[in-house]
């Protein structure tokens, strides 16, 4: 089947294929933009745990100070009901638990020394990591900015090509109009129109035969035997 029309099939196929691949593009976008959304999520998660972590610990300090406190009281009270007992064996079980509470409170203050050297880390690691988060969420936030303007750009795009195809199609002999649709809307993605490279067609990448390459050259365009694709010998 030879056909006459290469000039104009060309310039439609170089437009169909930019339409496709614009609008395959676009697909793509919203998806992205969730990746995002979820990566500065993340981030921001990153920043509350780091922060969560410095208000546990300084609830780990106020609880152990309160028991401190608890217990000194405790005792002050134990030490005051003491001069009041006449009986050996009540004042000895007091100043026992006296003691008790005693060893309770420097087990307490230990705790509490270590709590405040994990305090002073869980700072020192919250605020690196708020500076370093910050600093992503500007680039996150940048980069979605920048998706959003490139997106009304593709929109943009791809209405303009879609308001200049019909004067291409116009151009087009119908029947190979119709031959060209139906192998653009191909599941392989092929090309519509492939170009003969050392007798190989680009499209299914088989040889092409004598006849056909003779039908090219005296007609500009043949159909591949192989993929049923049109076919042309690019330009030198």
């Amino acid at each position: 089947m030879a056909v006459t029309c290469l000039d104009e099939l060309l310039k439609l196929q170089e437009l169909d294929l930019r339409l496709r691949d614009l609008e395959l593009r676009l697909k793509t976008i919203p998806q992205e933009m969730k990746n995002m959304i979820a990566k500065r999520d993340a981030v921001n998660a990153s920043t509350a745990s780091a922060a969560a972590a410095v208000r546990r610990i300084e609830l780990d300090i106020k609880a152990s100070e309160a028991e401190i406190s608890r217990l000194q009281n405790e005792n002050a009270k134990l030490l005051q009901q003491s001069s009041q007992v006449k009986k050996q064996t009540e004042y000895q079980a007091m100043l026992q638990a006296i003691d008790n509470n005693k060893k309770k409170i420097s087990d307490e203050e230990e705790k509490s020394i270590l709590l405040y050297d994990d305090l002073e880390a869980a700072k020192k690691s919250y605020f690196v990591t708020k500076k370093n988060n910050e600093d992503e969420i500007k680039i996150i936030k940048s980069e979605f900015d920048e998706m959003i303007d490139y997106s009304k750009k593709v929109e943009t795009e791809i209405s303009r090509l879609k308001k200049e195809r019909p004067e291409l199609v116009k151009k087009v002999n119908p029947d190979i109009l119709s031959t060209y649709t139906r192998l653009l809307n191909g599941k392989n993605g092929t090309p519509p129109v492939c170009a003969v490279e050392d007798g190989i067609c680009s499209g299914c990448h088989l040889r092409v035969t004598p006849q056909t390459i003779n039908d090219i050259v005296r007609e500009r365009m043949a159909v591949c035997d192989n993929c049923q694709c049109f076919i042309y010998l690019p330009a030198e």
